[in-house]
């Protein structure tokens, strides 16, 4: 089984399923290394948030590919197609 990587992601960029995650080639990890994006990588996006006015980060787990077409005319490049589990909290999650 592949290993997911985290990326950080802004989930202001959540359109139909999809997470826009990069207007460039990379993205920042969860170190804050840069990330060169490719299609049919495994990640997690990850954003921190507050839920019940605790500190808890919004999850989506799922595929990066080339930004749809109607996508990039917003200047995205790279987007992460959401999985099944759908956008998050971290403490929701197994």
């Amino acid at each position: 089984m592949a290993t997911m990587i985290r990326l950080r992601g802004d989930f202001n960029g959540l359109f139909r399923g999809l997470l826009c995650l990069s207007h460039s080639d990379t993205c920042l990890d969860e170190h804050g290394n840069e990330v060169a994006l490719y299609a049919g990588m495994l990640a997690t996006a990850f954003e921190e948030d507050m839920e019940d006015g605790k500190p808890d980060e919004l999850l989506a787990s799922g595929r990066v590919e080339p930004s749809p077409e109607w996508l990039q005319c917003r200047g995205s490049k790279w987007v992460l197609v959401i999985d099944e589990s759908g956008v998050r909290h971290a403490s929701n999650s197994n």
